[in-house]
């Protein structure tokens, strides 16, 4: 009854004020009324052909680096988002530390995948021979449909190597991303009080290293008889650093040893052989051919070959020679093996790193004679050809890569020359004069 008595009230002085409203402004707010009234009766005629434009703003993503945007992987987001996206795809993915006595054949047979499979994949792998021997804390990420089809592998070597393989019109497709991290270099000075291996393992030099100073030098200087107490060596270690740990990959940038005879110089030149500070060469120039003579080459270096055995185009990275079984490979260069051992397609193996920008390597051998970390001089015998792997028939498969990338061994340009050629000459005196102000000799 309150609130009616309230309401009625209200009305009385709205309407008392109404009254005493005069004539001419009474009648304005009456037409003010009905002329609102009206408008509100036409119906509004809609253009649906005008465009309206907004400017849409959205805040700027962390993935905007620079000039473009960097996409990231869904894996990523949900670790960065600490949550799970729903896949509706069916596709699951493993992940696997190796532990000791794995496999990659027991692995797929643990997750249902067919033995056809692990096989095109080691033959998509001989470009690279990474994936025969997995070793103990490597891991293995697989994408598996719900066919039990596997899309992608990933095997994670180390730090400084990835190797992946995806399915690509039903053919897998190999890479390996290779990080190349930083080189930073380390000085070393000793005085010979002993053997020059004992002084400079006091220096801090490690066994690998020694072994690259002897072998610079060995033509030119004899460690056991010219040396003397007293005598000095001072070295420039290159040593590589991937995400700020020590990858244990180094080579011998400079040396110098003084004695009471001379001074005797080794430096590295790109072509990953020693000369001295006038640029004559310590080493011995590669060679051209890993056989003795010139025989027949029965395939050669082809990036789009037709495979002989699984009849899809591969690139044929190497040259293959017409030899029989047991014939004498030597070394091309002097180096050190980096890898040497079996691999279901490749067979027997050798791989050996000449510095930092050539690598060779030697498929299908019957026999190595190598083994893993040892250092070889050009001409040493270190195999012997076979039929081993996946073969037509006896040959030996031999390969030559720049910076990592295969080249066609037979026209590819060598350091041949015994002095660094006039070409270069000017670039090589950069690189020493570079060493020695870090050595504090100039």
């Amino acid at each position: 009854m309150s609130l009616l008595f309230q309401c009625k009230t209200m009305f009385k002085k709205v309407l008392s004020f109404v009254n005493h409203l005069p004539r001419f402004h009474f009648w304005a707010i009456i037409s003010l009324f009905f002329f609102l009234f009206i408008i509100s009766l036409i119906p509004i005629k809609l253009d649906r052909d005008t465009k309206i434009k907004r400017e849409l703003i959205l805040p700027i993503s962390d993935s905007l680096k620079g000039e473009y945007a960097v996409a990231e992987p869904l894996k990523a987001i949900r670790d960065h988002n600490n949550k799970l996206f729903p896949d509706f795809s069916g596709n699951r993915e493993v992940d696997i530390t190796i532990a000791a006595g794995d496999t990659l054949s027991e692995i797929f047979s643990n997750e249902g995948i067919s033995a056809a499979i692990l096989q095109e994949l080691l033959e998509a792998d001989t470009e690279y021979l990474r994936l025969a021997n997995l070793l103990p804390g490597q891991q293995v990420q697989l994408l598996i449909s719900p066919s039990s089809q596997l899309l992608s592998l990933k095997v994670i070597i180390d730090r400084a190597n990835t190797l992946s393989f995806v399915l690509k019109d039903d053919i897998y497709i190999s890479n390996l991303e290779v990080k190349e991290g930083e080189w930073r270099n380390s000085f070393y000075k000793g005085s010979v009080t002993g053997s020059f291996y004992i002084s400079a393992k006091k220096s801090g030099l490690t066994a690998s290293q020694i072994q690259q100073i002897s072998g610079a030098l060995q033509d030119k200087f004899d460690f056991n008889r010219q040396l003397r107490a007293g005598d000095t060596f001072h070295v420039l270690v290159a040593k590589q650093y991937i995400e700020g740990a020590y990858s244990f990959d180094s080579e011998v940038l400079a040396v110098i040893i003084k004695t009471r005879s001379g001074n005797y110089t080794a430096f590295l030149n790109e072509d990953g052989r020693y000369y001295d500070k006038n640029g004559k060469g310590l080493t011995k120039a590669y060679r051209r051919y890993p056989v003795n003579g010139r025989p027949r080459i029965s395939s050669r270096f082809n990036p789009h070959r037709l495979h002989p055995i699984t009849k899809r185009v591969r690139p044929h990275n190497g040259t293959d020679f017409a030899v029989s079984v047991g014939t004498k490979v030597y070394a091309v260069g002097d180096g050190v093996v980096i890898r040497a051992g079996y691999h279901p397609a490749a067979g027997n193996y050798i791989v050996i790193k000449h510095g930092r920008k050539y690598t060779s390597r030697f498929l299908h051998l019957s026999k190595i004679l190598v083994r893993k970390g040892q250092r070889v001089e050009m001409g040493k015998l270190i195999a012997r050809s076979g039929n081993t792997g996946r073969s037509t028939g006896a040959h030996l498969h031999y390969e030559f890569h720049v910076y990592n990338k295969p080249v066609n061994a037979m026209k590819v340009n060598l350091p041949l020359s015994q002095e660094v050629p006039k070409k270069e000459i000017d670039v090589f005196n950069a690189r020493r004069d570079l060493s020695l102000r870090e050595m504090n000799e100039l």
